[in-house]
């Protein structure tokens, strides 16, 4: 595990579980919400504060090949809870990994809503603060998507 990956596993995710959970969420919580899953081999329970933007009953969590928490979601739609402002949904993750149109969609999709974290993942954007196509291109592969479909 990179230092990075244990700074947010060890310092700062306790950190944000604890912020979106409390009274103060709102400060956070329109954009920064808490996956709950079980782990793929272990089958423990496991929380993950991460980026999301919704659109309806789809919520999308956008990574890179550097993390590790997406791995539990290999196969065929997996249980999961996402907690958003203090309310836990239910709802179903699908994996998109490696290029494909599917995922560069979510992945515009996903900017288009956070055009922050454009910078994180190494996107350039135009003057409108689409995704450039070119800059997708090159790090589609790297990028990993989980698209949640929350229960009714």
């Amino acid at each position: 595990m990179s230092a990075s990956n244990r700074f947010y596993r060890y310092c700062l995710n306790p950190v944000m579980r604890s912020l979106l959970r409390s009274p103060l969420h709102g400060i956070t919580s329109h954009n920064i919400g808490i996956v709950h899953f079980s782990g793929r081999k272990s089958g423990r329970k496991l929380s993950t504060p991460l980026s999301y933007t919704q659109e309806g009953n789809i919520v999308r969590l956008l990574s890179s090949r550097n993390t590790q928490w997406w791995l539990n979601f290999r196969g065929e739609g997996v249980a999961v809870d996402m907690e958003i402002a203090r309310q836990r949904y239910p709802g179903t993750a699908v994996l998109l990994e490696g290029d494909s149109e599917a995922l560069r969609e979510g992945v515009r999709r996903f900017i288009h809503a956070l055009p922050r974290d454009a910078k994180v993942y190494g996107l350039a954007l135009d003057a409108n603060k689409e995704v450039v196509e070119t800059s997708l291109a090159t790090i589609a592969e790297q990028l990993i998507l989980v698209e949640i479909r929350l229960e009714a």
